[in-house]
C-alpha cells in the first residue's frame, strides 16, 4: 500500500471527517449524518457465492467501511458507507465497486444463514406429513421463535427479510480531473443498442477536488474543505488557498494528510495538536531559503563553522537550527 493510500486511509477515516465527506457526497453538505452515529466495520469482506459449500470464496479488502446508524423522521436507519481511496485513476473502479458491494450483500445473506441455522431445527411429524413446505421450525432455548418456509430454510433468507443498502464512495486524491468511466456502461462494448434493456448499469459515486466549483468547499464543515481545496490547486495557487484561511489554525491531522499527500511541505511543531498554515508556510518557504544558502555555501568549500556563522548573520536564526538542516544527526 503506498503513501497516498495509507495517509489518506488514516485522515479519513476519521468519523468526523468521514461523515463531513459522506454528508457532501450525499446531502450537498447538510449535516445529517453525524460522527457518533457511524460504527467501525471489518473491511475484511468475504463472499461465499455458492453457500458454505463454496470451495474458493472471494476476499477483497476496502479502505473504510462503517456503519450509520441514526434515527430519521422517527424510524431507525441503517446504511453501510465504504470508501475507496484513489491516488490515480482506476479505469475499471465501477467493476471494483460492484465487486465490493455484492460481496457486502453476499455477506448479509450468509449472516441470516448462519444467524438461523445455529439455531435448532425440527421437524414434527404432523408437518412433516402435512405441511411439508413449513417443516423447519427454529427453536431457542425451547421456544419456538419463528417458522421457515422450505424455501426460506434452503435460501437462509425470509421473504420479509431485508438487505441494508450499501454505498460507496470514491475519493479522487489528485489534483487532475478524473477521466476514467463513471459507469459500468461505459466499460461496455455493445453493438447492438436493444441489449442494455436486459443490461444492468453500475455508477460510481466520485468526491473529486477537480471537479469541485469554488462553492463546493464551503460545504464542508471540518478542515476536509480546506484539504479538498488545497489538493485542487497543489500545482497551481495552494499558496493563495492557504493564505485564504488568515492564520486560521486546521487540525493537525489535516496538515499531515496534505504534507504527506499533497507535498506541501508545511513546517510546523510535533506537539502542536492545530497548525496555523500560513505560519507554516512561511516556515517552510524560510527553510527552503536557509537550505539553498546552505548548500551555495558548501558548494563554494566553506567549512561548517563558517556556513553555520553565516547562516546565522544572514537569517537570524538559531545554531541549532541550521545545525539540523546541515546533519540532522547532530542535534
Amino acid at each position: 500500500m503506498g503513501l497516498i493510500d495509507t495517509e489518506g486511509k488514516q485522515y479519513l477515516s476519521q468519523s468526523n471527517i468521514f461523515a463531513d465527506a459522506f454528508n457532501y457526497l450525499l446531502y450537498d453538505g447538510e449535516e445529517i449524518i453525524k460522527a457518533e452515529e457511524l460504527k467501525e466495520l471489518d473491511t475484511t469482506q468475504i463472499a461465499v457465492p455458492y453457500g458454505r459449500q463454496a470451495r474458493l470464496p472471494l476476499q477483497k479488502y476496502r479502505d473504510i467501511l462503517k456503519l450509520w446508524n441514526a434515527m430519521m423522521d422517527k424510524d431507525a436507519i441503517y446504511v453501510i458507507l465504504g470508501s475507496e481511496l484513489q491516488g490515480t485513476v482506476n479505469y475499471g473502479m465501477p467493476v471494483k465497486d460492484v465487486l465490493y458491494d455484492a460481496i457486502g450483500y453476499s455477506k448479509q445473506i450468509e449472516e441470516a444463514r448462519r444467524s438461523y441455522r445455529k439455531q435448532l431445527s425440527i421437524k414434527t411429524e404432523e408437518e412433516s406429513t402435512d405441511k411439508e413446505d413449513e417443516a423447519n421450525l427454529l427453536l431457542e432455548d425451547g421456544i419456538l421463535k419463528l417458522k421457515l418456509t422450505s424455501a426460506e430454510f434452503l435460501s437462509g433468507f425470509r421473504k420479509g427479510d431485508k438487505l441494508i443498502p450499501i454505498i460507496t464512495a470514491v475519493i479522487y486524491i489528485n489534483p487532475e480531473p478524473w477521466d476514467g468511466p463513471m459507469s459500468l456502461f461505459e466499460m461496455l462494448d455493445v453493438k447492438d443498442v436493444r441489449l442494455y434493456k436486459y443490461l444492468n448499469d453500475y455508477k460510481i459515486n466520485l468526491i473529486s477536488p477537480a471537479a469541485m466549483e469554488e462553492s463546493d468547499f464551503g460545504k464542508f464543515h471540518t478542515d476536509l474543505g480546506v484539504a479538498m481545496k488545497a489538493l485542487k490547486y497543489q500545482n497551481d495557487g495552494v499558496e493563495k488557498v492557504i493564505g485564504e484561511t488568515n492564520h486560521r489554525k486546521i487540525d493537525r491531522s489535516t496538515a499531515v494528510f496534505l504534507n504527506n499527500v499533497a507535498k506541501l511541505g508545511l513546517e510546523y511543531e510535533e506537539k502542536e495538536d492545530d497548525v496555523d498554515m500560513c505560519l507554516a508556510m512561511e516556515k517552510k518557504e524560510q527553510k527552503d531559503k536557509v537550505t539553498g544558502a546552505i548548500e551555495a555555501l558548501k558548494g563554494v568549500g566553506l567549512s561548517e563553522t563558517d556556513i553555520v556563522e553565516r547562516i546565522i548573520d544572514t537569517f537570524g536564526v538559531t545554531k541549532e537550527y541550521v545545525l539540523a538542516l546541515i546533519s540532522p544527526k547532530k542535534v
